[in-house]
């Protein structure tokens, strides 16, 4: 009996085995293509648009050298150091061109599909595979990984540390909490409201294992934070956030999962967001009604965070104690978020109407990043298009913009100088205009000036959907005061800008 019963449990076991084997080979083929597609995505667009101020601040400052970089990034940036000694890195094998610093953010955003895969893993493959797609054509992941700024970075870090928290939760190994602080000290690194992930993860890693026993990785993680103490207080005291204050707190609590869902600005922002969250709302009501006790344990750990990630820094802003709460330093949130709704997507008892769902809601990510891409004015300010408007008559022109426009026009116009002497001599001004952003609506169009200084005719205007330049002319070099100028611009702020 013994014998005639050993046969078939081998061939089961190895048929099994082998079922297996083409599963995880199955599962690993569709991330790499996920990841693969990430890639197209990112790199295949990422000379579309224009740099921005901000862009252009990272730039300048990179261009300063290494220790030059290090001691203006007090007066400079508003975040820790280590994006850019990493983007400095990179770019002096790559090149230091727009390019060349976007490169950097579009392979870290690549790197973090398989890492949003792993956090997805913990509950089951599918599950896996439906948070390596929706971060994939996330609309704000995407924008973070074209852009030459900390946050494609600050989302990795903060990906890395959540799926070695998973991890610590089930193995309460001391390796894996080492890893943990490790990966935690480097979100940190990158962007201070990092710190609003790590708290809930060391919370309730204390509560399962105890304080005594992540004293000693969470306590590093500390003194890193205090470490950065400085830093922040001298970057805060320049006021480089206060710009965030200007919206209602209101506002941007509402703008935050806005942003999550369809990134900062595209076309029909107001429809795409409310489809996408009621998408969101039925994975999430698919895991109350059929999720089994495995996904919704796993929903409840990853809810803990993802909830208090966006709660703290609420609070303090509420309070008064630091507000800077917006949709992009909350984005190291984005993570868990989207684990949340991918457990609902990858409910077992329900994988026909959770397929529908994830398919529909990565679709309509899908179509935002396309609309974006394809409509100029939803992109980034297009200082590129304006200095080109103005190339041909640079450097004979003096061009007025609205405040903070030198940077960008620096990354575009060679040896621009700022100008602020109470008057110049020229023959040619030329005011650029920028079109409006407004919330749920299609932005303004540029203002066109046509009261010319004194002394000055009317000359050319170019027009786009994105900029406008309208140029005035002199027979002869007049003197003209910088005041006049910001007075016709009608921005008390506008910047005054010349060739060395």
């Amino acid at each position: 009996m013994a014998a005639a019963g050993a046969s078939p449990v081998p061939g089961r076991s190895s048929h099994r085995g082998l079922s297996q084997l083409q599963r995880i080979s199955t599962t690993a083929w569709i991330v790499i293509g996920l990841t693969a597609l990430a890639a197209a995505l990112r790199f295949a667009t990422l000379n579309v648009q224009s740099v921005w101020l901000d862009e252009a601040v990272t730039i300048l400052l990179v261009h300063k050298g290494f220790f030059g970089m290090l001691s203006h990034l007090p007066t400079s940036e508003s975040a820790p150091p280590l994006y850019y000694i990493g983007v400095w890195g990179w770019t002096r094998i790559f090149g230091a061109t727009v390019l060349g610093f976007r490169s950097f953010s579009a392979l870290i955003g690549t790197v973090t599909i398989p890492v949003v895969y792993a956090a997805g893993r913990r509950t089951s493959p599918r599950v896996g595979l439906w948070a390596a797609a929706l971060a994939t054509v996330n609309p704000m992941m995407f924008y973070d990984s074209q852009e030459a700024r900390c946050y494609a970075l600050l989302i990795l870090f903060c990906a890395i540390a959540f799926v070695l928290w998973q991890r610590v939760l089930e193995s309460h190994r001391n390796r894996d909490l080492a890893w943990w602080a490790l990966a935690s000290s480097l979100a940190l690194l990158t962007h201070y409201f990092a710190a609003f992930m790590f708290v809930p993860e060391a919370v309730v890693l204390a509560r399962r294992l105890g304080w005594r026993r992540i004293l000693v990785p969470a306590g590093i993680v500390v003194l890193v934070g205090a470490a950065l103490a400085p830093l922040a207080i001298r970057q805060r005291s320049d006021g480089q956030s206060d710009w965030i204050q200007a919206s209602s707190l209101l506002t941007r609590l509402a703008q935050a999962p806005k942003d999550f869902l369809v990134g900062l600005y595209s076309p029909l922002e107001i429809l795409t967001a409310s489809i996408a969250a009621l998408l969101a709302a039925g994975a999430v009501a698919l895991l109350v009604r059929r999720g089994n006790a495995d996904e919704k344990r796993s929903a409840r750990d990853t809810a803990v965070i993802a909830v208090w990630a966006l709660a703290l820094p609420a609070l303090l802003a509420a309070t008064h104690i630091e507000d800077v709460f917006n949709g992009r330093n909350v984005i190291a949130a984005l993570t868990p978020c989207s684990v949340i709704v991918a457990v609902g997507l990858g409910v077992r008892a329900s994988p026909r109407l959770g397929g529908l769902l994830g398919a529909a809601l990565c679709a309509i990510s899908l179509l935002v990043i396309a609309g974006v891409e394809l409509t100029p004015g939803y992109q980034r300010d297009d200082w590129r298009g304006a200095a080109r408007s103005l190339s041909g008559h640079w450097p004979q022109s003096v061009v007025v913009g609205p405040q903070y426009s030198a940077a960008p026009l620096a990354i575009y116009l060679p040896r621009i100088e700022l100008l602020s002497e109470p008057s110049v001599v020229t023959r040619e001004v030329d005011f650029v205009a920028l079109r409006t952003r407004r919330t749920g609506r299609s932005p303004a169009p540029p203002a066109v000036l046509t009261t010319a200084p004194p002394g000055f005719r009317a000359g050319e205007v170019r027009r786009t959907e994105t900029f406008s330049v309208s140029r005035f002319t002199a027979a002869k070099p007049t003197t003209v005061s910088t005041a006049t100028l910001r007075q016709l611009s009608d921005e008390p702020k506008a910047e005054i800008v010349r060739e060395q």
